[in-house]
């Protein structure tokens, strides 16, 4: 079995052939939900509507109509049009009080959609995530890594019809309405940069508040990526969120080892059980009336509430050995060398690209002649017969890695004073039905810490020297 380096590598390598072999054109709009599956939705512009149903009729919807749904069919007064239909004006669209660019889309499962260029969508993204008196190069950063963001979850979209949600599962977003004239300046400025590592889209998760130290990867999620490691704030800083305290009832703890599968009973404490370099926690022991279990504290943070336990920088009892590690697998032998692949000057036709594009993303082709198709396009035809002579039986074996998960970005803050050291750890246990906690930051602390960034910012650091810092090894390019 590959390890955990090499199935990230191979999906990198096979997002981004996927990404080049898409439409161009798709591949710089981006689709984002505003709605999931609502019975109705209302949209209103300040100019004409026009309604483009799924054969091509048109309706005029004038400045604001409500659009119902009716099986595979949406129902405007006593018209009907097929899904899924486009709605489009010279003006802004308008849905839920926010003001759009674009186009809404509405699919064949009534989920509304607002399909929009990446660099409008960016500048929708920049004032809701960051402050927009933050400094300039702060909200490049921010600009460069929403837009690599948004791109890489558009390499999903097959999956799901859309890109991203216009929340904090993926990143905030609120359209038009949201723009200033300082943020539009900085994603124009940006425009087209993304942050890749090894040529391909990097993974770029970003949070509010590190509390001094970032969080690794490996240690929130499950991939171990190279450049998603901790690393220490180097210039200080206070927010809102510097020093905290959590007061969880128990119930919600009980709750929460509920949902995570873990059965203790009465939980009676709460031990830190491992920290990372920082002395972040990364495990947390849970001691009940009936036995005790670990887990990461990133999944018990996400089951009691990311708002309520805001990170898992917390204080708590001393370091404990982390647990032991079962004895991993030894590693499956290498594969024989396939025969050399010919180039062919003969061109792919749209429904061969399509499979193509499917088959490196199902895992039939290895890392290294992904790399070698990205290089050597003219032998794509060539890899083609060898994807369709061999996917019968690749699928038997091992499943493709499974996407890296989506980070929770949270939305920032205002502006104050000096980060408290981290107070020594002890064990957290249960006190008149409560659990408190105390902690420092807020996120899930991998990648770029956003008020971090505005203090490296302000002390006179540059866009990419700041992400090269919480993205080590990776750099900044254009895909335009």
């Amino acid at each position: 079995m590959r390890n955990v380096r090499d199935k990230t590598r191979h999906f990198m390598l096979s997002a981004l052939l996927i990404f080049m072999l898409a439409n161009c054109a798709q591949a710089r709009d981006m689709y984002v939900r505003l709605a999931d599956r609502p019975s109705s939705v209302t949209v209103r512009s300040d100019a004409s509507m026009t309604l483009t149903d799924a054969a091509n009729k048109k309706f005029d919807l004038g400045k604001s109509a409500v659009l119902t749904r009716s099986g595979s069919s949406v129902v405007v007064g006593k018209n009907s049009f097929q899904l899924p239909a486009r709605i489009s004006s010279a003006g802004f669209l308008g849905f839920n009080n926010r003001k759009y660019r674009g186009e809404f889309l509405l699919t064949r499962e009534f989920v509304l959609i607002n399909v929009v260029d990446v660099e409008l969508y960016v500048q929708g993204v920049l004032p809701a995530e960051g402050i927009a008196s933050w400094p300039k190069e702060y909200q490049k950063a921010q600009a460069i890594i929403s837009r690599t963001y948004g791109l890489r979850q558009s390499l999903n979209r097959s999956s799901r019809g859309y890109d991203v949600v216009d929340n904090t599962s993926d990143q905030v977003y609120k359209g038009a309405g949201a723009e200033t004239p300082a943020t539009n300046a900085m994603v124009k400025e940006t425009a087209g940069e993304v942050l890749t590592y090894e040529n391909t889209l990097a993974f770029t998760p970003f949070h509010s508040d590190s509390g001094g130290y970032t969080a690794t990867n490996s240690h929130v999620w499950t991939s171990n990526i190279p450049y998603l490691t901790g690393v220490r704030e180097p210039v200080a800083y206070q927010s809102p969120n510097s020093n905290w305290t959590a007061r969880i009832s128990a119930s919600q703890v009980q709750a929460a080892l509920s949902k995570m599968g873990l059965n203790v009973g009465k939980v009676r404490e709460i031990r830190v059980a491992a920290t990372d370099a920082g002395g972040r926690s990364t495990t947390l022991t849970f001691v009940g009336s009936g036995s005790s279990a670990s887990a990461k504290s990133s999944l018990f943070r996400t089951h009691v509430g990311p708002n309520v336990l805001k990170s898992t920088f917390l204080t708590g009892g001393a370091p404990m050995t982390p647990p032991a590690q079962s004895n991993p697998r030894p590693p499956s032998p290498p594969a024989p060398p396939s025969p050399p692949v010919p180039a062919s000057n003969e061109p792919l036709t749209g429904g061969e690209e399509t499979r193509l594009t499917y088959m490196a993303s199902d895992g039939i082709f290895t890392s290294e002649e992904l790399m070698d198709m990205l290089l050597n396009p003219e032998k794509r035809k060539g890899y083609l017969y060898v994807g369709i002579q061999r996917s019968g039986a690749a699928l038997k074996k091992e499943p493709p890695p499974a996407p890296t998960p989506k980070p929770t970005p949270e939305v920032n803050m205002p502006n104050p004073p000096n980060m408290p050291p981290l107070r020594p750890a002890e064990v957290i246990r249960e006190e008149n039905g409560y659990f408190v906690f105390s902690g420092r930051g807020w996120g899930h602390g991998v990648g770029l810490s956003q008020w971090g960034a505005m203090a490296m910012a302000r002390d006179g650091w540059k866009a990419e020297r700041i992400l090269e810092y919480y993205y080590p090894g990776t750099a900044v390019k254009r895909f335009r």
